[in-house]
């Protein structure tokens, strides 16, 4: 089989703090996407959970806007942001009109530095995360995934690790904070546009 892939061409800017930015122009769109890649991903966790946890609840609360706020802020441009966790990374995508973008990046940025975790936030995701566990155990394919990477890795590597039930319970709001601290807030991110 002959396979041939061409990818766009793209640019590469470095920001005065360092961050590096890669563009890819694909012409006359209305739509765009801005990506926030840190290296958050489970595999420098201390504490079990965190990372995605961390994530998740970014999008939940400033020291200026409830979780409400915030989602109501992205409806009304018509944009989505998505977060996602990983084994090595975290990221944020932010999908968008061109003509919105100046309106939702300062909200992003707001996230990204100034997200605060509120307790009862953190306490809505703990129970949602059990249950959204309870109903994925009884799928097949998610029980032999897990199993899969356990036995393969072990259960000491970061890939062979998983979430138990009592694990979202011990998940605890300092930690949650103090990995966004090392991770997002000064951490450093790379930025695909």
């Amino acid at each position: 089989i002959e396979f041939d892939l061409s990818l766009p061409p793209y640019r590469r800017h470095v920001l005065s703090n360092g961050v590096e930015v890669y563009a890819i122009d694909l012409g006359t769109v209305d739509a765009m996407m801005v990506s926030w890649i840190f290296n958050a991903g489970n595999s420098f966790e201390t504490k079990k959970g965190v990372a995605a946890a961390v994530n998740h609840l970014l999008k939940n609360g400033t020291s200026t806007r409830s979780a409400f706020d915030i989602n109501e802020h992205f409806e009304y441009y018509g944009a989505w942001l998505n977060r996602a966790s990983h084994h090595e990374t975290a990221d944020i995508t932010l999908h968008c009109l061109n003509k919105h973008v100046g309106e939702l990046l300062p909200v992003v940025a707001e996230l990204i530095t100034d997200s605060i975790f509120p307790q009862e936030e953190l306490d809505i995701y703990k129970k949602n995360a059990q249950q959204r566990l309870q109903v994925s155990l009884k799928k097949s394919d998610f029980v032999a995934g897990r199993l899969i990477d356990a036995y393969i890795y072990g259960p000491a590597h970061p890939y062979g690790v998983y979430m138990e039930g009592d694990d979202y319970q011990r998940l605890q709001r300092d930690n949650l904070v103090a990995w966004y601290e090392q991770h997002y807030r000064r951490g450093a991110c790379r930025i695909l546009v």
